[in-house]
Parts: structure tokens; sequence; C-alpha cells
């Protein structure tokens, strides 16, 4: 089918792992999950962040977020350190992910009194 391959074409543009063989729904799932933790990595828990700590707060979060997307679980020589910044940045997202996930559910609800 010409959209089942044009979607893992399209979504092997955005996540780590081999398209090839995935189904519809998997294609599905995968656009989905690499929109949620987007939106939780990007935009919720440097908010989160702010709304704690302030700026200092928000820039601690990226740096943490950003030293594990350079050097987290990628480096022998730096194993140790790599899963120390992992984790931590797993720490640190753990309450902005829940928050997203409740959110999405939110913006997926239907609109108005009861849904009519």
């Amino acid at each position: 089918d010409r959209s089942l391959e044009e979607g893992r074409k399209q979504v092997a543009r955005i996540v780590a792992r081999d398209t090839s063989g995935l189904s519809a729904q998997e294609v599905r799932t995968a656009a989905l999950e690499t929109l949620a933790e987007n939106l939780s990595e990007v935009e919720i828990s440097p908010l989160f962040w702010y709304m704690l700590l302030g700026i200092p707060g928000m820039l601690a979060y990226k740096m943490v977020n950003t030293l594990d997307s350079m050097i987290g679980y990628r480096n022998e020589r730096y194993s140790a350190f790599g899963c120390f910044a992992a984790r931590l940045d797993d720490v640190s997202n753990y309450i902005p992910a829940r928050l997203t996930a409740f959110l999405m559910i939110l913006a997926f609800l239907p609109r108005g009194r009861f849904g009519a």
C-alpha cells in the first residue's frame, strides 16, 4: 500500500528505529509517541521547571536534557557519565511527562457540554 510506505518513510525521519516493517498502527503509534516526547521535552518540561524554580530551574532542565541528548548511553568511554545524564533526564521529566499525557488526553476530549 502506497500510503503505508509513505507513512513509514515519513515517520522514519522523526524516530531512531527501523520503520520498514511497521504496520499502519505501528506507524501511527510511533508518530504519536514522538509527538508526546517532543511536546514534553520541548514545551511542558521547561515550563514546569520555570514555574517551579524560575529561570534557573528552566536552564538547569535544558542543560540536563541537552547533556542526555549529547552523551546519554552513547559512548563506552563515558558510559557511567552518560548513564548518569540519562537517568537525571528521566528523573527531571518524570512529572512533566505525566502532565503532558494528561494534557494530551484533555485535548482529545469532546468539547462542549458532555460532548454534545
